[in-house]
C-alpha cells in the first residue's frame, strides 16, 4: 500500500513547470525576491557573525553565501542562507501549518540549483514541491507541534527541503521516498528560546534545509529510510505528537489545490501572531490621533494557542530582555505600533527595546482569551483601547494582512525587498537583483542571480 511519503515522492518526481499554474509560479518568484532581501538585511544583525564564521571555518565551496564574499559547499550554504532568511523573523508563514515556508525552501533550492548548474524552471518546480510539502505536513495537525514545544518550521521543513534537494538531484521516486525516511531522523527544533530570547530559532530553517540536502544526498547513494516515516507506528506524528492524523489529511488534493498561494507574506519583522493586533493599533492611532499619554490600557483578545508564544509570562513580555525577545512579545509589538511611524527593523533594536516611554506603554497592554477566533486557520487580531478620558476604542482584523485573503500587493513586496536589500547593496544592484529574481523561471542559470547577492 502506498504511504504518504510515496505520495509526496510521486508528486515531486512528476512535477513539471507547465503543470504549475502561472499564478503559483509568479507567487514563488515574489517569495524568492522577499527572501533574498531579508537574508541580505540579516547580515548586519548581531547573530550573523557566528553563523558566517562557522561556515567560513568549514572551508570554501561552489555556492554563494548571501550578502558576503564567502562561498561554501551546498549544505553549509543552505545552513547559512536559511538562517539569514529567518534571522529577522520577516519571512512568510503558512497560517494553518504555522510553518515559515520560504526560509527553508528558497535557500535549499538556490544552493542546489547553483551547485548543479540547473536552469530556473527546474529550480522553481523544486520550490513548489517544497511549498506543497511543508504546508501539508504542518496543516494535517494544525497548531499541535507548537503546543508540544516543537517548532513546526524546523520539523516539517526538513521533509520539504529533502524533496527540494531530491528534485534538484534528479532522484527517482523510490530514492525520494527513502530520503524522506532519512529526513525523519534528522527533523528537530524546539521552542525553548522563548524562555530567554536567545537566537537558536533563527537557525531552524537553515538546519532543516541542511538536513534535507544531506538526506537527499544519502538516498542518491543508496541509503534507505522507512517509507512509513510520516504516519507509521514510530513515524513523525506519533513520536512528536502522540497520535497520527488520517493519512488522507496529509496529502489531500496534492497537485490540484496549491497551498503555496496561501503562505502569508509578512509586513512586520516580528512574530506573525502579532501582526493583526499591530494593524489594529496602527489604524486606531491614525484614525483618532492617539498618543501614549491618552491611553489608559490596551486589551488584546487572543486565541489560546498564541498565548504561550507571545503573551506569557506577561511581565517578561512587557519588558523584553533581547531584541529577539521583543519580536515575540505582543505587548511590545502593539506598543511599537502605537508609537512608531513605521514598525521596521529598527523598532526591535537593542537601543529601542530600552526606551522607557515605549516600555511604559507596553506595560499597559494585557490580554484575555478569545474563544471565537479561527486560529490557526487565520492569525486574527482584536483589541480594545481604553482612553484616560473613559472612551473605549475597538478594532478587529480577522485575517492577517499578507495572507491570500488579505494580500499584500506585488508592489508592496517589491518595496519591502528594496528596503531590505538596500541596507547592503547599492541601488543599481538592487534593481538588477529584482529583475533577475522575478525572471527566475526564464533563466538558463542561477549563477547570475546569485552573483548579484554576493559582495565583491
Amino acid at each position: 500500500m502506498a504511504t504518504c511519503a510515496d505520495a509526496f515522492s510521486e508528486f515531486t518526481h512528476d512535477l513539471r513547470l507547465d503543470a504549475i499554474p502561472r499564478a503559483v509560479r509568479e507567487n514563488v518568484a515574489l517569495r524568492v525576491l522577499d527572501i533574498l532581501g531579508i537574508a541580505l538585511a540579516s547580515t548586519g544583525q548581531d547573530f550573523a557573525p557566528s553563523v558566517l564564521g562557522l561556515v567560513e571555518a568549514w572551508g570554501s565551496g561552489e555556492c554563494t553565501v548571501i550578502g558576503t564574499k564567502l562561498r561554501a559547499a551546498a549544505p553549509m550554504a543552505i545552513l547559512a542562507n536559511g538562517s539569514l532568511a529567518h534571522g529577522l523573523d520577516y519571512d512568510d508563514t503558512h497560517t494553518t501549518a504555522i510553518c515559515h515556508a520560504s526560509a527553508v525552501v528558497v535557500p535549499t533550492a538556490l544552493a542546489l540549483g547553483e551547485s548543479l548548474a540547473l536552469d530556473g524552471a527546474t529550480v522553481l518546480a523544486a520550490m513548489v514541491a517544497g511549498y506543497e510539502t511543508i504546508t501539508r505536513i504542518g496543516m494535517a495537525a494544525p497548531g499541535e507541534f507548537h503546543a508540544r514545544g516543537w517548532h513546526a518550521t524546523a520539523v516539517c521543513g526538513t521533509f520539504a527541503a529533502t524533496l527540494v534537494a531530491g528534485k534538484c538531484l534528479g532522484l527517482s521516486r523510490s530514492q525520494l521516498t527513502a530520503a524522506l525516511g532519512v529526513a525523519g531522523s534528522l527533523a528537530s527544533g524546539v521552542l525553548e528560546y522563548l524562555e530567554d530570547g536567545s537566537w537558536v530559532k533563527r537557525l531552524h530553517p537553515g538546519w532543516a534545509g541542511h538536513s534535507g540536502a544531506l538526506a537527499a544526498g544519502l538516498a542518491r547513494g543508496g541509503f534507505t529510510g522507512p517509507a512509513t516515516i510520516l504516519e507509521g507506528r514510530f513515524g513523525l506524528y506519533r513520536t512528536f505528537l502522540g497520535s497520527a492524523p488520517d493519512p488522507g489529511r496529509i496529502t489531500a488534493e496534492l497537485g490540484s489545490r496549491w497551498e503555496t498561494l496561501r503562505v502569508a507574506f509578512k509586513p512586520y519583522p516580528c512574530c506573525h501572531y502579532n501582526h493583526a493586533y499591530m494593524d489594529c493599533a496602527a489604524r486606531l492611532k491614525r484614525e483618532h490621533g492617539l498618543t501614549a499619554a491618552a491611553i489608559q490600557d490596551v486589551e488584546c483578545l487572543v486565541p489560546a494557542g498564541e498565548v504561550p508564544i507571545v503573551c506569557e509570562p506577561l511581565e517578561a513580555k512587557r519588558r523584553p530582555r533581547t531584541p529577539y525577545d521583543a519580536q515575540f512579545s505582543l505587548p511590545y509589538s502593539v506598543a511599537a505600533a502605537l508609537t512608531e511611524e513605521e514598525v521596521g527593523i529598527e523598532a526591535f533594536s537593542a537601543e529601542r527595546i530600552r526606551d522607557e516611554r515605549l516600555l511604559a506603554l507596553a506595560g499597559k497592554v494585557r490580554f484575555t482569551i478569545d474563544p471565537t477566533s479561527q486560529f490557526p486557520r487565520t492569525f486574527p487580531g482584536r483589541l480594545r483601547i481604553r482612553l484616560v478620558a473613559g472612551r473605549v476604542l475597538e478594532a478587529a482584523e480577522p485575517v492577517t494582512r499578507g495572507s491570500a485573503d488579505n494580500p499584500l500587493s506585488a508592489y508592496e513586496i517589491v518595496v519591502k525587498f528594496r528596503r531590505n536589500a538596500g541596507r547592503v547593496l547599492p541601488p543599481a544592484r538592487v534593481a538588477a537583483l529584482q529583475e533577475a529574481a522575478l525572471g527566475l523561471e526564464r533563466s538558463a542559470s542561477l549563477r547570475p542571480l546569485l552573483a548579484l547577492c554576493a559582495l565583491p
